[in-house]
């Protein structure tokens, strides 16, 4: 949704500069996760290229102009297929396991990286119940025929714990970890503290971290798989709740989300359901501000749009939680509007995981796997080898975790790596009522 939105944005942009200025024509798309400008006559011309490349029957030619991923999801489809089997001389055994809070896409990067480890002739051993699983070595070889099915399943069937691996539990930790040519976690800011630990300690093997809430508070990356399926849910029953407040007539909805202390899901669902306002921590609410969107509101319902969606984060303020800001909103509303508030709480963390959630997944592991073949059969691993795998802008790329620029008190990422943030100004624009 939200992704649909920036993009008319963008295009809107483009039009008020072609009014002000001359512009060549473009065409307006998204590369990963960066608005881009093609050029319209290059984009027409590549396009026509391809059907004179298939009619000729270069096919690998017609393949690169669908641009430099489409090849990529091409062999990644190969991979997971398993119609092939690459194997190599050694054997090789990867660990898997989850920490933090369950996050849709975990089954799908788990059996994405599961089919492409017995692509290349190797196994993947999972750890049930995340690091309780690893310290008690409850854990079992996965095969691709028993996770066959995980790809449309919500949540984590190997089980999730917020237990991190700490220096006080090292000594059983590398013990388990000696089995193994490789780790890959699956988590949030657990994660991220777990992966902290290991890269202090005498490294044993390389160890990736794959981006998993639905929070999309892991630094190092632009999204963490479970943020678009969680963003999905918020979009679906913040639709129900529209029409009951379309329905009903002048009535303001005050909606709590989940995410922390990362305000992402409350802009991109504002931005994706045309809310009114949100109250995010990363930019830190005022009273006066509560007031003049309440006012704002009563304007928008004396030009006809007889309904208010207000969305704020968990924490978005010590103080200023829903029960205040629905009364505040009521006191300064004048019985001009009813107030009612929601929390809308674990449904967000529910469904099966989105399809961007699902390919998101698939291109973790397979980075993650031809990054592994470069690091594997070093005669020494230090603390570079322990890293996030993330998208940030239009690439995707690996960040040793001692580099990732984050606040460990809070849980979230430095601000000025925030780059959704710049969207927030959009929200009251997209929310502006018809003209008198």
């Amino acid at each position: 949704y939200q992704r649909r939105v920036r993009v008319g944005c963008e295009a809107a942009r483009c039009a008020i500069e072609g009014l002000q200025k001359e512009i060549p024509p473009c065409i307006v798309s998204l590369k990963n996760n960066e608005i881009v400008r093609l050029p319209l006559m290059e984009a027409i011309q590549r396009t026509l290229s391809v059907k004179e490349h298939f009619r000729a029957k270069e096919w690998e030619k017609a393949q690169e102009l669908r641009g430099p991923g489409f090849g990529k999801k091409i062999t990644i489809c190969k991979m997971m297929a398993g119609s092939e089997v690459q194997a190599h001389d050694t054997h090789r055994t990867v660990g898997v396991l989850c920490i933090g809070a369950p996050a849709p896409g975990m089954n799908s990067g788990i059996r994405a990286l599961v089919k492409i480890a017995a692509y290349h002739g190797d196994t993947v051993r999972v750890f049930y119940e995340g690091v309780n699983g690893l310290l008690s070595g409850n854990s079992s070889v996965l095969s691709p025929a028993e996770c066959e099915v995980w790809g449309m399943v919500g949540g984590c069937t190997i089980g999730a714990s917020r237990r991190t691996i700490t220096p006080d539990n090292m000594g059983v930790v590398v013990k388990e970890l000696k089995s193994l040519d490789a780790l890959v976690i699956f988590g949030g800011f657990e994660a991220i503290f777990s992966a902290l630990v290991l890269a202090e300690s005498p490294l044993l093997l390389p160890v990736y971290v794959i981006p998993a809430t639905i929070s999309n508070n892991v630094p190092g990356s632009d999204f963490s798989l479970g943020c678009d399926t969680g963003l999905n849910s918020i979009v679906r029953a913040v639709d129900s709740i529209k029409q009951s407040a379309a329905s009903t007539r002048k009535r303001v909805f005050i909606l709590e989300l989940m995410g922390g202390n990362c305000g992402y899901l409350t802009v991109m669902s504002g931005i994706a359901c045309g809310a009114d306002a949100v109250y995010v921590p990363e930019h830190p609410v005022k009273i006066d501000e509560l007031q003049s969107d309440a006012c704002r509101i009563i304007d928008k319902m004396e030009r006809g749009v007889h309904r208010g969606i207000i969305m704020r984060n968990e924490y978005s303020s010590p103080n200023y939680k829903n029960d205040f800001v629905a009364a505040l909103y009521a006191e300064e509303g004048e019985g001009k509007y009813v107030v009612r508030s929601n929390i809308l709480g674990h449904i967000q963390q529910g469904y099966s995981p989105s399809p961007f959630d699902r390919c998101m997944a698939a291109q973790f592991a397979s980075k993650v796997y031809r990054n592994l073949e470069k690091r594997l059969g070093k005669e020494a691993y230090t603390a570079e080898d322990v890293v996030v795998v993330g998208v940030i802008g239009s690439k995707t790329q690996f960040t040793p975790v001692g580099e990732l620029q984050m606040d460990k008190e809070r849980r979230v990422p430095t601000t000025s790596t925030l780059r959704w943030m710049d969207l927030k100004p959009l929200i009251p624009i997209l929310s502006l009522p018809p003209r008198k």
